[in-house]
């Protein structure tokens, strides 16, 4: 197929229309390789160099398409070059898409004095959607080769509300670990004033610091109108207090369905484009190097506008370098912690009989100190990621990779604390019910009398069933709903 193609164009045959069948085609992976065989014979890959300098503007741009699919560094100058000739202004960025899936590091310091060249410009009306989006292009591509200058982050300066993300019906563990500022709880989390945004990231319970930027009516929010609100709210003016270097600010940008509609990447695309418009280029939105997150929410008859610092660097889990998919997040850990500080005591023994990476275990042993601390998990790969966290939190942590049902010791512990399996595709009810069952039969073994089970589940019905089963062993002192959704709930559980 593929070297019928090439005869028709060799031949001269309906050239543009051919070109798309062959961009088509060689998507598959075996039609590619044979492909490339063909562009092996010079004379081939010559055809498809002579049409990036065709009359057509469409040939020029689906033939830099096909090359930069095929990964043939040599076709990397010829694009470029064809790229510095092109006028047509819409096939530009797609030179630029071409250009990009090669190691064009080599030509970076020519990309930049293009981009000067083009925000130096004047375009007429017609022009700038295309001009906007090979701006948004370059300024990409050099970000990816380290010819832009990244911000850095400086202060807040002025006093700023800042929103403390947290599930819903846990902020009040957020609330009471905030000191010395004004706070309340609102939707999504608990609200903060504060010119110290160092300070707020001692509290480990949330999940992303927001800063509020303002707010306007939802009815009617049409992109055109959403990009002027962003514009307009103070944003840049905050970005030039808070970070240091000079615009432009690159960020990515999200808003929720009440705002968008069914057309979310639409609302999004021509969003971003008029906001880069409106701000005279302070603004860019990039899909891989931005260094904030603009966030549209609904609330109500409102829309509010938040940003997150991404290049802020939260320090408060940086133990945690491994992870597997089912790990819990660190922040939700640190909050069942909290949760169960009452019941925790200083300098006793501890076990995390199901530990995975060993998130649940180092945040409790970094909230109340511990005389020893034991991790059990079946999976060698959890384990030895377990292993590399806990490095930063101290090497008497000890882990064993072993089934907890085969797992014994010397001596008795104070506590299990513990995230529980759930299920997935690797393991089903009957697996699980088998693992809950386990808990409270070998807590049974190596539990202290009047030691406590700190659990974190979502199968309530097989708690309550344990805990008739060993009704004589265990008494349940509290049972906290985290989500009712996910029948989520956290056990505080003693043994008797």
């Amino acid at each position: 197929m593929v070297e019928s193609l090439i005869q028709n164009l060799k031949d001269g045959n309906d050239i543009r229309a051919t070109l798309i069948k062959v961009r088509d085609l060689i998507k598959d992976a075996d039609e590619l390789r044979e492909f490339k065989a063909c562009l092996r014979n010079s004379a081939v890959k010559d055809i498809f160099y002579k049409f990036l300098e065709d009359g057509d503007p469409k040939v020029r741009r689906a033939s830099a398409k096909i090359l930069s699919m095929t990964g043939d560094e040599d076709a990397l100058e010829p694009i470029f070059n064809a790229y510095l000739r092109e006028e047509t202004l819409y096939v530009r960025e797609d030179m630029l898409m071409a250009i990009s899936a090669f190691k064009y590091g080599k030509f970076a310091d020519r990309l930049k004095d293009k981009l000067k060249e083009l925000l130096n410009g004047n375009f007429k009306e017609d022009e700038e959607v295309h001009v906007l989006s090979e701006i948004r292009t370059l300024y990409d591509m050099l970000l990816s080769k380290n010819k832009i200058k990244e911000h850095a982050f400086n202060k807040l300066g002025d006093t700023t509300e800042v929103l403390l993300t947290t599930k819903h019906g846990l902020e009040d563990y957020t609330l009471a670990s905030i000191h010395g500022m004004p706070k309340k709880k609102v939707r999504g989390g608990v609200m903060v004033k504060t010119s110290d945004y160092d300070a707020l990231y001692k509290v480990r319970t949330f999940e992303e610091a927001l800063v509020y930027i303002g707010e306007r009516d939802l009815e009617g929010l049409t992109p055109h109108d959403a990009a002027g609100f962003v514009a307009m709210s103070g944003i840049i003016r905050f970005l030039n207090g808070a970070l240091i270097g000079e615009t432009p600010y690159f960020y990515r940008i999200d808003a929720d369905a009440k705002i968008t509609g069914d057309d979310r990447s639409g609302y999004i695309r021509a969003l971003t484009k008029d906001v880069q418009k409106y701000t005279g280029n302070k603004l860019i939105n990039v899909p891989s190097n931005y260094e904030i997150e603009l966030r549209l929410k609904s609330a109500g008859d409102k829309v509010k506008l938040y940003l997150k610092l991404c290049l802020y660097k939260d320090m408060r889990f940086n133990y945690r370098k491994e992870y597997i998919s089912q790990s819990i997040k660190p922040n939700m850990a640190a909050t069942i912690v909290e949760m169960a500080r009452p019941y925790l005591k200083k300098d006793v023994r501890i076990l995390d009989p199901f530990c995975g990476v060993g998130t649940m275990l180092l945040e409790r042993r970094l909230a109340v100190s511990t005389e020893s601390a034991y991790g059990v998990d079946f999976y060698g790969e959890a384990i030895e990621k377990a292993r590399s966290n806990s490095e930063l939190i101290g090497p008497d942590i000890h882990y064993v990779q072993r089934n907890f049902a085969d797992f014994t010791h010397e001596y008795k512990f104070d506590e299990i604390i513990t995230d529980m399996p759930v299920k997935s595709d690797k393991i089903g009810i009957g697996e699980i019910r088998d693992i809950y069952g386990c808990l409270f039969k070998k807590g049974l073994e190596l539990l202290k009398e009047d030691a406590v089970m700190i659990v974190y589940g979502n199968e309530h019905n097989e708690i309550k069933k344990n805990l008739r089963i060993y009704q004589d062993s265990y008494r349940l002192e509290r049972d906290f709903v985290i989500d009712e959704r996910t029948d989520s709930h956290l056990y505080i559980i003693y043994r008797k």
